[in-house]
């Protein structure tokens, strides 16, 4: 099938951090040469931004975590066409975690400790945790000491293993028997699982998605969806430096039905 030549770039949106803008370029130069559609990368501070330029029409292909995809779709300015796989799983698992050399073993460990989170919109590293403590009866408010935004989930880790956090929030991916830690932020970075501690582990919960503006054309839209679907193995090695992406699969029915529970309950904005 013969599609129109699109003349002005797709421009692909996505959250990360400085180091990551280089692996932003390469996965969308991927992207494009797979489709033959024209595509540029515009690497984001944070998730309001990136909400806000495909809100306006700035941003049309959006590597997005699954609190940001759902105001998207709920606002109806993009559609998700793929689900991020890391590891053996298309979902993933939130942890709050310390250094491997910290005393705090669990949750009761907690009481007045600096905590660092990524932002009020990330799943794993705010809202899913949050959620979890509250529903073991801890209040917020008290339980820690101070709190702080580091803006990605790679600034959570190294503040916690550089000691200007006592604990983080973020990501993590397990292995197939559900046993061992395949994937995780200071993993990425260099350092051994072995590195940090997970004091708490929730999940699964639903994993990134890659979505499509509302104002890109049917027939585009369907020519990066099949891009995505149609890889078996890592893209290229930019979409596992990214987000340690393995693969893309189909977007299941329900697929954020969890997340929009609590969203409904109001707890994204506690």
């Amino acid at each position: 099938m013969s599609y129109p030549r699109r003349v002005t770039p797709l421009r692909f949106a996505v959250v990360a951090s400085p180091e990551a803008r280089s692996a932003a370029r390469g996965f969308a130069r991927w992207l494009g040469g797979v489709t033959g559609l024209p595509v540029m990368a515009d690497v984001y501070g944070g998730y309001s931004e990136l909400r806000d330029a495909v809100v306006a029409g700035a941003a049309h292909v959006v590597w997005a975590p699954p609190l940001v995809a759902i105001d998207l779709e709920d606002r109806n300015a993009a559609r998700s066409v793929a689900v991020v796989r890391r590891g053996a799983r298309a979902g993933y698992h939130a942890a709050l975690f310390a250094s491997a050399r910290s005393a705090a073993r669990r949750v009761e460990d907690l009481e007045r400790v600096r905590v660092a989170w990524v932002s009020r919109e990330s799943a794993s590293g705010y809202v899913v945790p949050r959620w979890h403590l509250r529903s073991l009866g801890h209040r917020l408010d008290a339980l820690f000491g101070s709190e702080a935004f580091l803006g990605s989930h790679e600034a959570v880790a190294s503040a916690v293993l550089t000691g200007e956090a006592d604990v983080g929030a973020t990501h993590v991916g397990l292995d197939p028997d559900g046993r061992a830690l395949s994937s995780a932020p200071w993993m990425v970075a260099g350092h051994p699982a072995s590195a940090a501690r997970v004091l708490v582990l929730i999940g699964p919960i639903p994993g990134d998605v890659v979505m499509v503006a509302s104002n890109i054309s049917g027939a585009e839209r369907e020519q990066i969806m099949g891009a995505l679907l149609s890889v078996r193995e890592e893209p290229g090695v930019e979409a596992s430096v990214l987000f340690e992406a393995s693969r893309f699969e189909p977007v299941a029915e329900g697929h954020l039905n969890l997340l929009r529970k609590l969203a409904r309950f109001g707890e994204t904005r506690a």
